[in-house]
């Protein structure tokens, strides 16, 4: 579309420093007046998926006008109303298309992003991957967040290893912050209903790639017990930036974000004291309707708690058939 084109023009021309040669005060001021430019650019873009949104309820609050206005003001049972009343109601087509259009819109602005929100989990939780930003800097170095010396995803925790992740940042904060950097000029310009349908894109990317890295670690109680601390922690950065009240309660936003119940429904698991509780809990969650993993991903994730014997795991869950 237009707009992806805009988009894309405005990060290669950031990268690109716009072909000045850096100075002292004229290099502040060069980059000062590229981010402005920048800025522009992305509002123009965002105003280009803005306008489908708009056209859409425009034309359907005006078929519902005109329908209210034929009721009150023409004859019922009249061949001529019934008439009209069709041609109104041939703008349900022209609306439909116009939503048609905005979704596949802002469904290949969110598909672009995708990369970089993989990125931004990979270099947050210490994997060596390059992070790029919305805006074309670097996201926590570019090189994974390990050879920086900050925290990386751990959860083989004793308690001094525990007590340190307490007061100390994690890589979750790294990652909220990044997906900021990333998305927060685009929501600052888009309507609250695309911009929550890029929000919950790019969460869905990021705790399906978070889940990804969870198979990876070890377990502790304790460790267990921070995982849950920071999925918390991510649950809420996803509350504060979404507009739509009908999605902000976390049952809404599990429903509308499976791969983040998902995580949800892995630290319980996790969390568990004693593995005699595992059935119970996961027979309950299912009865609420509340619960997404097979048992053999249970199964798989239990063997990473380093307290639970993986013949015990095994032979509880051995169950052939799910219901």
């Amino acid at each position: 579309s237009a707009a992806m084109k805009v988009v894309r023009t405005a990060e290669k021309g950031l990268r690109s420093g716009g072909g000045k040669k850096p100075g002292s005060t004229l290099k502040k001021l060069d980059e000062w007046d590229r981010r402005r430019a920048l800025e522009i650019v992305i509002a123009r873009a965002c105003a280009s998926y803005n306008d489908l949104e708009v056209a859409m309820d425009y034309t359907r609050t005006l078929e519902g006008q005109f329908l209210d206005e034929i009721e009150r003001s023409y004859p019922p049972d009249n061949s001529l109303t019934e008439q009209l009343k069709m041609c109104i109601k041939s703008l349900s087509p022209v609306t439909e298309s116009f939503k048609v259009a905005s979704n596949r819109a802002i469904e290949s602005l969110v598909n672009h992003l995708l990369p970089k929100v993989r990125a931004i989990v990979n270099d947050a939780v210490g994997q060596d991957t390059a992070g790029t930003s919305f805006m074309g800097s670097s996201v926590m170095g570019g090189t994974g967040a390990a050879t920086h010396g900050s925290a990386r995803m751990n959860y083989n925790l004793d308690d001094d290893a525990y007590e340190m992740a307490q007061v100390s940042e994690g890589y979750m904060g790294r990652l909220c912050s990044a997906l900021d950097e990333l998305l927060d000029s685009l929501r600052l310009h888009l309507m609250p209903t695309l911009s929550d349908t890029l929000v919950i894109g790019a969460l869905s990317t990021a705790a399906k790639r978070l889940e990804l890295s969870l198979r990876r670690c070890h377990f502790t109680a304790l460790g267990a017990l921070s995982l849950d601390s920071d999925l918390r922690q991510f649950l809420s950065y996803a509350k504060d930036r979404l507009d739509s009240p009908e999605i902000t309660s976390s049952t809404s936003l599990y429903k509308n974000c499976p791969p983040l119940a998902r995580l949800s429904q892995i630290a319980l698991l996790m969390n568990v004291d004693d593995l005699e509780d595992v059935l119970d809990l996961i027979s309950s969650s299912k009865r609420k309707g509340h619960w997404d993993l097979k048992m053999e991903e249970a199964k798989a994730f239990l063997n990473l708690r380093v307290d639970f014997e993986g013949k015990k795991v095994n032979e509880l869950l051995k169950i052939e058939d799910e219901s």
